[in-house]
């Protein structure tokens, strides 16, 4: 665990909200980190700051852009007709959205 973002928050996916107080949260990524400089990379994925805070009136917004951030990812390299990335998109903040919704209920 990045000793820099919280272990507890609302995980959906690879993504987590993570409470900074009681009315701050910060978006945080997993993933394997690349080395850079005189930091090695890592062989397993851990939790990543992304600088980029939230409240709860604008979780919706965190969710945007972590789908955005999975879209580009998944489309990196080949060309989506406009069709394929609207409905790549509408799967990925279907799937984001459950798991958030199963992160707030606590199933």
């Amino acid at each position: 665990m990045d000793d820099n973002c919280q272990t507890n928050g609302i995980v959906f996916g690879d993504w987590m909200l993570a409470p900074l107080d009681s009315r701050n949260w910060e978006l945080c990524h997993r993933h394997v980190a690349r080395a850079t400089g005189r930091h090695k990379g890592g062989t397993r994925p851990q939790w990543h700051r992304l600088g980029r805070f939230y409240q709860f009136n604008t979780f919706d917004l965190a969710l945007q852009y972590a789908a955005d951030e999975e879209l580009k990812g998944k489309a990196y390299g080949t060309a989506l007709e406009l069709k394929d990335a609207i409905a790549e998109y509408r799967t990925i903040v279907t799937m984001l959205k459950n798991d958030v919704i199963v992160a707030v209920r606590g199933e």
